[in-house]
């Protein structure tokens, strides 16, 4: 509730306002009501429009200097409470479209025995102008009534001394520098044919070209940081110049050569807060716990299949230990152009795996 450029130094002197304020409306409402209700500060501002929407305030105007007013609002609900406490409940409401003149000098002079109790608490210069409006929101609530309501006090600002609330806690980030947070770390890109894609194998291992062993790309909501990382040397793969299980690319049609994208990346990892203040900092990052994760790899978000990370050369690569399943089965069926069917509709956040047919074009191939 709380909108002006004084909002740090308001937020830092609202206990002030509270042990000042507070108890001097609550005597006030003792002496001059009966004893039996609560009040409680909800509010410090200098925006009155959001305070005051929708209701309706009885408004004392009370004149400070030649220049410069206090107004004391109550609501018209604050006034039922109190009433409904002093009088007893009724079923009757009062109404400040027919207020009489008996009631209008009650609630009158209620609020000119608070401004008096509150003076004190002003340093007043006769002829000065003050421009700046500080409102004090209380909510007052008394034990026979079902709900809080609202008064205003608004006073300048300049003629308040309030003072700073003190406290012995002060915060660093290191404090919670062992409290864990969930990221997502990706690893690197490839391009891969989908002819490739449907021959994935337990065994194989896939190479990411835009990688590199020593850097990571953290993502933390909408925090996206690339940082250095200590390789771990317990996943370099022995690169062997022989070469190795080669993709077959013969018989290929153009449809199974185009290159789609194949991302690598840890499932959920957690990390402690300190090391992504070190990552914020440019810090190098012993991540070695995260190696021993499962790394997926995805194409348009799918899943294709997921292994454990290795290391050749100076690029990040993965072992297969798993295919997803949609990819295996067509990779052991022939090709054919699917039926037209409905599609169930699915969770925006809910991680598929990789189907083949995704890729396939519209009508049948022309030859």
């Amino acid at each position: 509730m709380i909108n002006s450029i004084f909002f740090d130094d308001l937020y830092k002197q609202f206990s002030w306002y509270d042990s000042v304020f507070t108890p001097a409306v609550k005597s006030c409402s003792n002496e001059f009501f009966f004893e039996g209700f609560e009040y409680k500060l909800a509010s410090v501002s200098t925006n009155m429009n959001v305070l005051s929407q929708n209701d309706t305030f009885f408004v004392t105007k009370v004149k400070i200097n030649s220049k410069n007013d206090v107004y004391i609002r109550i609501s018209q609900d604050a006034i039922n409470v109190i009433l409904d406490k002093v009088l007893g409940k009724n079923n009757k409401r009062f109404e400040l479209t027919e207020v009489s003149e008996l009631e209008a000098r009650i609630i009158t002079a209620f609020n000119d025995f608070l401004y008096e109790t509150l003076a004190p608490n002003f340093n007043i210069e006769p002829n000065r102008r003050y421009n700046e409006i500080l409102h004090l929101t209380y909510f007052v609530k008394s034990a026979i009534s079902d709900s809080a309501a609202k008064f205003i006090i608004s006073v300048p600002m300049e003629i308040l001394e309030p003072k700073e609330l003190e406290t012995s806690l002060h915060f660093s980030d290191m404090d919670f520098a062992h409290s864990p947070v969930e990221v997502d770390l990706l690893l690197g890109t490839t391009v891969f044919p989908l002819a490739d894609i449907k021959k994935l194998d337990i065994g194989d291992i896939v190479l990411f070209e835009n990688s590199s062993s020593d850097e990571m790309t953290l993502v933390c909501e909408n925090i996206v940081q690339k940082f250095k990382v200590k390789p771990n040397i317990k996943i370099i793969e022995p690169y062997d110049m022989s070469g190795g299980n080669e993709m077959d690319n013969t018989n290929t049609n153009l449809w199974d050569s185009i290159q789609v994208d194949m991302s690598a990346e840890f499932d959920k990892v957690k990390v402690t807060l300190g090391e992504l203040k070190s990552i914020e900092e440019g810090l190098i990052v012993d991540l070695c716990s995260v190696y021993d994760n499962k790394v997926s790899l995805k194409v348009g978000g799918k899943l294709v299949a997921a292994g454990e990370l290795v290391i050749i050369n100076d690029r990040f690569g993965v072992r297969i230990e798993q295919v997803s399943e949609s990819s295996a089965s067509t990779a052991s069926a022939p090709v054919e152009q699917p039926e037209p069917q409905a599609e169930e509709p699915q969770a925006a956040d809910e991680e598929s795996d990789f189907d083949y047919s995704d890729f396939e074009p519209e009508g049948g191939n022309e030859g």
